[in-house]
Order: C-alpha cells, then sequence, then structure tokens
C-alpha cells in the first residue's frame, strides 16, 4: 500500500475542544497489488489503526486463568495528569502482591456532552466474590471517584470500543494510548493466545485489504 497523498480541505482548531472530531483531510493511497487507487479520510485512518491495537490490548490477556481485567471510568478534565493515576494504582498493586501488566485507554463522550476517560488494566488473575472490587482497587483521582469495575465479557467490552468516535481535545491532545509494552505472565508465553472473535464490521474494512 503507497501513499500517494494528502489532500487537507479542513483545518482542526482549539474552539472545537470537547467535541466529536470531524474529518479534515482525505488521505489516496495505490494498492501496488492491483494498481487501484483508494481513498481514505484521515478519521477513518486513525480509526483503524485505533482498532487494532484494542485487538491486540484483549487478545493478549484473553486468558481469564492467568489474567484480571479491571475498567476505570474517570471524567475528564483539562488539568489532569493521568500518569498520577497509573502511578498509584502501581504502587497499590505492588502492596499487595499484584503488578500492572498493561492498559489502554480512550477518550469518550457521553449523550449529555460529558466527556470522560476510560481505562481498562490487566492484572494477574485475581479471584473476585461478587461484584465488589478489593479495596485495593478502588481508587479515586484528584478528589473524584474513579468508577471501578470487573471486566466480564472480554469480546462485548472490545466490540463497545471499537466502533467509538474520536474525539477533539484540542491539538496534541491524546485521545487514546496503551502502554508502551504488554506484559505477559511468564506461563502464558508457551501457551498460543486464544482468539477473540469480533462481529463487529468496522466502516473501514477495506483498509485492511490495502494497508497490510
Amino acid at each position: 500500500m503507497k501513499h500517494i497523498f494528502t489532500h487537507p480541505f479542513s483545518r482542526r482548531t482549539n474552539i472545537e475542544s470537547k467535541s466529536i472530531r470531524r474529518a479534515t483531510s482525505v488521505k489516496l493511497y495505490e494498492d501496488e497489488t492491483n494498481q487501484r487507487f483508494v481513498r481514505f479520510t484521515d478519521l477513518e485512518v486513525i480509526k483503524y489503526h485505533r482498532e487494532i491495537k484494542i485487538k491486540d490490548f484483549f487478545q493478549t490477556y484473553a486468558c481469564r486463568i492467568r489474567y484480571t481485567l479491571i475498567e476505570y471510568v474517570i471524567n475528564y478534565n483539562e488539568n489532569d495528569k493521568l500518569d498520577r493515576f497509573f502511578f498509584a494504582l502501581k504502587k497499590a498493586l505492588k502492596e499487595n502482591g499484584s503488578e500492572l501488566l498493561g492498559y489502554i485507554r480512550l477518550v469518550d463522550i457521553g449523550e449529555n456532552g460529558g466527556v470522560h476517560h476510560h481505562i481498562v488494566v490487566s492484572i494477574p488473575n485475581i479471584n473476585i466474590k461478587g461484584e465488589k472490587l478489593p479495596q485495593h482497587l478502588k481508587r479515586t483521582f484528584n478528589g473524584r471517584k474513579a468508577h471501578g469495575e470487573l471486566v466480564k465479557n472480554y469480546n462485548k467490552k472490545m466490540n463497545y470500543y471499537i466502533p467509538k468516535e474520536i474525539v477533539e481535545l484540542g491539538i496534541n491532545k491524546r485521545v487514546f494510548a496503551r502502554s508502551r509494552k504488554y506484559k505477559e505472565l511468564a506461563l502464558n508465553k508457551i501457551i498460543q493466545k486464544p482468539q477473540i472473535s469480533s462481529d463487529f464490521a468496522p466502516a473501514v474494512v477495506n483498509i485492511k485489504k490495502t494497508l497490510n
């Protein structure tokens, strides 16, 4: 897949912060296998790459025998430094004989316009009885409660994230991130990773045939 050119037709501004991001350019690619040209908006390309990263996370930690996934939802504040949330979580896990193996986070906007973070973390499997998280996994952040719950259905959660719109927070503001490396438990390295099936057909499905 060869990138030919990018045609911008609009510009991003900080005025549109805390809203659904709109496309601002069209990218033209040439499929060198059949000499056909295809066009995608910048948002379609961003969503495509984000989908790959989301699926990679859930597939890496799909083994329930070895891993537990927990989701936190935190209301957005432009002055927040999420590194502090992860630092405090890592400290609490270490004090309780556990560790943070990996995470993904994305910014979402609700129907009422409220902007918030979705954070899913992976830790070594723990036996959680009932619906309540252990006390050390109940988190707050900058005086606000971080709503946390156990991820029960991995496929459902993965497919909930994939079609999410890209939120505009302003230029150079990150709206999706993941840990640099996904740490796996030693025994898991000799076991084939379970494959997660997905019924979601992304709008950018054609990119997979052309960019790969």
